[in-house]
């Protein structure tokens, strides 16, 4: 190893503790003993000694305590640890969850005796894909070390209350902080959770409160930071915002016992912008991650640490002289700047405008430096600011002192080239992104953060996917006739076999139902079995036809003991590059050909409440209907001037009801076309209604969706009379939920 940046931190530590062995009698031996052999049983052993000892308050030795898991190689050694002990491996499970807001929350140890907790928190998604934090107040104090990536702190005071029915007497108020030139913001407050007589957990409405803003502090990867008991907070970590590739959060977060403010407050404080409908709500239990969903975790985990300290040995070896790490920070800041996770291919076609850019940071870095402005000037909610912050934080540590490392690194642009010329010729002259280090870990760097658990891998799959499509888009392929309706190619078979290579090899005891190969399972599924359930090419005339309008749909469902239920939807448009992407009661998402990715939402023209079809977009592909009852379909979508539409592709149909194409459909389809777009087009907000009828001695099923609650009602009304018209029972009706 040629240099460790955390080496600084763990001498830090061990020196505050011995300076303070008389309060702390037995904590430099844990200290020395984790440092020497880090695993879960001495990081618990240094907790329990540390807690014994702890006081309310002294929240600068809780940071220091946290700091001692600063560190990626002794978190690392942790996390083997706990890998290797299946009794460690169940507890865990048991206490841990995924958290709604978008993190594993693993509960490493959990010590009735003195009341604290030792958490791995690891923020594993993308961008959007994770929700930010409500502002809160903690029961506990807490501190946390962060151990990869970055977190954004930001604090805020509780100035006024105005309690509802004297549930809460009041909370602590605080002096306003002029110097910060802080604002104002009133929200509503709410218990957060308090158990009810049955122990069902609610959300209770305590009154309205009045904040002010506090200070916003950035965090990396080896900081450590505490919060006192009495100020609210939200922390913003990297895997929720921003375009440097591949990046990721995770923490070390430990707190101590539940404590009472000078209020009386004992529960947590959560705040809300405007008053919720529901004053008294139910919380939903959140079930606790299966052991071997912790055990895939931890070890994908582990072996994510393993490719960032490779990644940091090559940025810090002497081979480079100075260190790479100013460049790298540069390119972070032409991340924002241009918004996009490929800096180096930026930085190549764009270089006058790169270096303009970076010269005004120079700038900005220099007068903060010199003194003619100060951090607290600096935009909090400009993410740029963050990088500002950590190049003065290299500055401050730097062994001469600020003003030296500007004359060794305060020249971003040619830091840049540093960089940038040793990633090309060292690494891969094939590299755009900044960190090439997830390479064995994930196949695809996507801004902010890596897609994890069934997402990650169909998304995977889908790259994959659209890679084959396209070599072969341009050739000339023989058709094969399937039945009279449906017919396919080479490249189906091609791609199924790439999509079912990846997800078996992520999901080995999932079963596999591509719609060319079928599902080798036969067997009765038990319940809470999973499948994912593949179209490879939906659209494949048109895709013969070197028409645009194909795409792989990919679904992972669960077996409720009675149905499918589609829980994960991926529909790669190849084409454009696109990807749609939904999880159950996450929304939905596309990546954007340039790795942007946003969450969506569908959208619509001005509804007519007289004809609410008037000039809207609808897709029709209804042949399961029969000829007759098809064409009244469609003369009375003409009727009530729709806009009709067939491109030829149901899964895409549906994908593009997220904001990006139609206002409702009306579908006759194999599942393997409806379900993955289907979710994507439900969670991007559109209404649904599946209607199961009979036809020739069997029964079909009649998709209708509508981006609007009166286009849906208005398509759903018409097909049900026409059915009836044509005879056709209708034996059942869901709207999936």
């Amino acid at each position: 190893m040629s240099f460790d940046p955390h080496l600084s931190t763990r001498a830090a530590v061990a020196e505050y503790f011995a300076a303070r062995a008389a309060r702390f009698p037995d904590l430099v031996t844990r200290v020395e003993a984790f440092f020497a052999g880090p695993s879960l049983e001495t990081g618990k052993q240094l907790l329990r000694a540390y807690f014994r000892a702890h006081t309310a308050a002294d929240v600068e030795s809780l940071r220091m305590v946290a700091a001692a898991f600063a560190d990626k190689r002794l978190v690392r050694a942790v996390v083997e640890s706990v890998l290797d002990d299946e009794a460690a491996l169940a507890a865990i499970a048991a206490r841990s969850y995924p958290h709604p807001i978008g993190f594993d929350k693993l509960v490493l140890d959990d010590d009735r005796t003195t009341g604290f907790k030792f958490r791995l928190h690891v923020y594993w998604r993308g961008a959007n894909f994770a929700a930010l934090e409500r502002l809160h107040l903690h029961r506990f104090e807490m501190a946390s070390a962060v151990v990869t990536g970055e977190l954004t702190n930001h604090v805020w005071r509780v100035v006024d209350f105005r309690p509802a029915n004297g549930v809460l007497k009041g909370m602590n108020r605080a002096e306003p902080d002029a110097a910060a030139a802080p604002t104002r913001r009133g929200m509503s407050a709410y218990a957060g959770y308090a158990r009810d007589a049955d122990g069902r957990l609610r959300k209770t409405y305590l009154g309205e409160a009045t904040l002010e803003r506090g200070p916003s502090e950035t965090f990396t990867s080896g900081d450590a930071y505490a919060q006192v008991l009495d100020d609210a907070h939200f922390v913003e970590t990297n895997a929720e915002t921003g375009f440097a590739n591949g990046d990721f959060c995770s923490t070390v977060y430990v707190h101590g016992p539940s404590l009472t403010d000078r209020s009386g407050r004992r529960l947590p404080v959560l705040f809300e912008e405007t008053r919720l409908a529901d004053d008294d709500a139910l919380v939903p239990t959140i079930p606790a991650i299966p052991v071997e969903a912790l055990r895939a975790c931890l070890g994908r985990y582990r072996d994510t640490l393993d490719e960032i300290l490779k990644f940091y040995d090559w940025l810090y070896h002497p081979k480079h002289g100075r260190n790479l790490s100013a460049g790298m920070v540069a390119g972070y800041l032409l991340c924002e700047s241009f918004k996009t996770p490929h800096a180096i291919d930026v930085f190549e076609r764009r270089y006058d405008e790169c270096r303009d850019v970076l010269r005004r940071y120079e700038a900005a870095v220099r007068d903060l430096i010199e003194g003619r402005r100060t951090p607290a000037q600096l935009d909090a909610d400009d993410r740029k600011s963050r990088y500002v912050r950590l190049l003065l934080a290299k500055a401050d540590a730097y062994a001469g002192g600020p003003r030296a490392w500007l004359e060794d690194y305060g020249s971003l642009t040619r830091e840049m080239w540093r960089y940038f010329g040793a990633i090309r010729g060292e690494v891969d002259p094939r590299i755009t992104v900044l960190k090439p280090v997830w390479e064995g870990v994930v196949k695809r760097k996507l801004p902010g953060g890596m897609h994890h658990g069934h997402i990650g891998a169909m998304i995977e799959a889908a790259f994959d996917a659209n890679a084959i499509a396209m070599r072969h888009f341009e050739t000339r392929l023989q058709a094969v006739h399937k039945d009279e309706h449906n017919i396919a190619c080479i490249a189906d078979d091609e791609i199924e076999s790439a999509i079912h290579k990846v997800l078996t090899t992520h999901y080995p005891t999932y079963r596999f139902y591509g719609e060319e190969g079928g599902d080798a399972d036969t067997s009765a599924p038990a319940a809470g079995a999973r499948r994912f359930l593949v179209d490879p090419l939906d659209g494949t005339r048109n895709f013969l036809g070197r028409r645009q309008e194909f795409c792989t749909a990919i679904a992972c469902q669960e077996w409720t003991g009675s149905a499918w239920r589609t829980t994960d939807g991926v529909v790669a448009h190849p084409a454009s590059g696109r990807i749609f992407w939904a999880e159950r009661g996450h929304g939905a998402f596309i990546i954007e050909r340039n790795d942007h990715e946003h969450r969506t939402a569908v959208h619509t023209l001005p509804v007519d409440d007289a004809n609410p079809l008037h000039h809207q977009l609808i897709d029709f592909s209804a042949r399961g209907l029969d000829v007759d009852c098809q064409t009244d379909v469609f003369r009375e979508l003409v009727a009530r001037n729709a806009a009709i539409r067939n491109s030829g592709s149901v899964a895409l149909i549906l994908a593009h009801m997220a904001g990006s194409g139609g206002a409702g459909t009306v579908l006759t389809a194999k599942d393997h076309d409806v379900e993955a777009g289907l979710l994507v087009a439900r969670e991007a907000g559109a209404f649904v209604t599946q209607i199961e009828f009979e036809i020739g001695g069997g029964t079909r099923t009649a998709t209708v969706v509508g981006a609007d609650r009166r286009i849906h009602d208005t398509l759903v009304s018409m097909l049900r009379v026409l059915l009836a018209r044509y005879g056709r029972r209708v034996t059942g009706a869901t709207s999936p939920g």
